[in-house]
């Protein structure tokens, strides 16, 4: 049975993390390869339970992508002097910010492309699920469930999604990563 915390959505409260996640969090944040043998020693299991328990690589990485993001997300939503949809606007936008900026993240997308683009946008994997499950969550939270004729979900989904292509443009197509463009496409999709 994998342990994934995949009912955990809540972006407003800090996460609490999986020792064997939190190891690979700090392999992560050293801009080092996350070592499944190395976390299974640490952890004091054989790689078959380590495989077991959280999955293969790629949904390691995903649970400390997820840790790291839902960590910000917190600290920006209690941070944010805004209110109603333009705090959702904001800790959007210096989420994105903090995303482009993150030597780790960067190392993760130079080193392996592939993988980066695939834990952190593939709707198979935890983070753009939990994404826009939590986004979706703070849009009804914030606009009320029928302020819109677009359903809060398909809402967060495309904001995750074109989130996604202006983080990652210059992974995707070669263009550095516009978060002024990707900000103020939001602030009108979410008005």
């Amino acid at each position: 049975m994998l342990s994934h915390a995949a009912a955990n959505v809540n972006l407003t409260t800090e996460p609490e993390v999986d020792p064997v996640i939190a190891h690979a969090l700090r392999q992560f944040l050293r801009e080092s390869r996350i070592d499944m043998g190395e976390l299974a020693t640490e952890a004091g299991i054989g790689r078959a339970t380590l495989y077991r328990r959280h999955g293969d690589r790629d949904r390691v990485l995903g649970e400390v992508l997820w840790a790291i993001t839902q960590r910000a997300w917190a600290r920006l939503w209690r941070a944010s002097p805004e209110r109603g949809m333009a705090r959702v606007i904001a800790v959007l936008d210096q989420a994105m910010r903090d995303t482009v900026a993150s030597p780790a993240l960067r190392a993760l997308l130079e080193r392996d492309p592939e993988t980066a683009l695939r834990v952190l946008t593939s709707q198979q994997g935890v983070v753009q699920h939990r994404l826009v499950a939590g986004l979706a969550d703070l849009i009804r939270a914030e606009r009320g469930d029928d302020a819109s004729e677009i359903p809060s979900t398909k809402l967060a989904y495309a904001v995750v999604r074109l989130a996604e292509s202006f983080c990652y443009s210059d992974v995707i197509t070669g263009a550095p990563p516009d978060i002024d463009t990707a900000t103020e496409i939001i602030r009108k999709l979410l008005a």
